[in-house]
């Protein structure tokens, strides 16, 4: 078989069932052998090379993210898909999606590591290499969704408190380490001491000088490219202090913790798409 010729209907359904199981089991910690099942895998693809497996992997990850689900952590998303491979992921959905719901959310609800400051020597990582930073195509289907893993995540009060607790906690340790102990004492939990809706979650410092820098915290205990809620306060907040505003996103959270940091407007970063509207009635 050449490896230009399109995947069949049996090879998408037999390697869409076979990555959502494997999804499960992620979100249950239960471990398998990704290599070993590709090569079962094989059997029912005509024989298909393991990259192009890979790639199809990556292509299923890319469709579940637009479907408001979680990824295999693995397999980063790759949108260059076959129509026909999204068919049978929307058609798979259909069949295992309160299932597959089910385990998200327990994933959702798993704590946080507890972390000590020699922890946090390779915490932070770079951002991801394939930044989208154009806007987005809007599409609109018309079919019933429940609401995403974004928002159900976001609703998790818990684990955005700890999300924050454990980003105020590497503050301190990032400006130790720069010899700004000095600074360490005026930290601020924002969000926690003067509540939500300013637009930021922590004040700290750049280290480098005094100025302050204005930090705002999201996590996941999904995967790095995983999705998430932003508000049109916390955007517009971004874009007024600029230089001095910083996304942390913290990812795997759950499991074993990284961040990496987006500074700046969060408009050079990522791909905003609108989810809801304020409606207001207008009396002419």
């Amino acid at each position: 078989m050449s490896r230009s010729d399109p995947w069949s209907r049996a090879e998408c359904e037999a390697i869409v069932a076979d990555y959502i199981d494997m999804l499960s089991r992620e979100c249950r910690r239960e471990s398998f052998n990704k290599a070993g099942r590709r090569r079962i895998l094989q059997k029912q693809l005509n024989n298909r090379s393991e990259g192009s497996i890979e790639f199809k992997h990556q292509n299923i990850s890319a469709i579940l993210l637009e479907e408001g689900h979680v990824y295999i952590r693995g397999y980063l998303p790759a949108k260059n898909y076959q129509r026909l491979l999204r068919e049978v992921v929307v058609a798979r959905l259909a069949i295992e999606r309160d299932n597959l719901i089910s385990q998200e959310d327990k994933m959702t609800q798993e704590r946080g590591t507890l972390f000590d400051g020699s922890s946090f020597e390779d915490f932070l990582i770079p951002p991801p290499d394939n930044r989208i930073v154009s806007e987005p195509i809007s599409t609109y289907r018309f079919e019933p969704r429940r609401i995403d893993y974004a928002a159900r995540e976001a609703r998790n009060r818990q684990l955005g408190e700890q999300g924050e607790k454990f980003a105020l906690e590497y503050e301190k340790f990032r400006l130790r380490r720069m010899g700004r102990d000095d600074l360490i004492s005026s930290v601020e939990w924002t969000s926690k001491e003067r509540g939500d809706g300013i637009g930021y979650d922590i004040r700290s410092f750049d280290g480098l000088t005094d100025n302050e820098l204005f930090i705002e915290i999201k996590t996941t205990n999904s995967g790095m490219y995983q999705p998430f809620l932003i508000t049109q306060n916390e955007v517009a907040f971004s874009e007024t202090i600029d230089s001095q505003y910083a996304l942390y996103r913290l990812f795997n959270f759950s499991r074993n913790p990284r961040m990496f940091s987006l500074p700046g407007c969060i408009k050079q970063h990522v791909a905003l798409a609108p989810q809801l509207y304020k409606a207001e009635m207008i009396r002419l």
